[in-house]
């Protein structure tokens, strides 16, 4: 087989490969990797915005989008696909001393 078969064999399969319909867990996965990234973008807006009225629309858009990306979250662990372990009481005190710790420095 030629170079240009085997380019044009591989193309095919790329094609193919793309019209196959992503499966439920793909399609979660990418939907919470996009609100992560919205929110994200939305937390640099709510910090830039001066104006207290575009403050708070953004602000409510930022908790809103926060709760959707949790829902997701929530059926992909139902669904076991994407497992968490719980965290100890330990872990979650020392996130909490470590992020006091870094606000009090500001």
């Amino acid at each position: 087989m030629n170079h240009q078969q085997q380019t044009l064999n591989q193309n095919q399969q790329n094609q193919q490969a793309a019209q196959q319909p992503l499966t439920d867990q793909e399609l979660a996965f990418d939907l919470l990797y996009q609100e992560k990234a919205l929110l994200s973008n939305i937390a640099s807006e709510v910090l830039e915005a001066s104006q207290p009225g575009m403050r708070q629309v953004l602000n409510d858009c930022y908790l809103q989008i926060g709760q959707d990306q949790l829902s997701i979250f929530n059926a992909m662990e139902q669904q076991g696909w994407y497992p968490v372990k719980p965290a100890q009481q330990q872990d979650i005190q020392t996130a909490k001393q470590k992020y006091q710790q870094m606000r009090g420095t500001i």
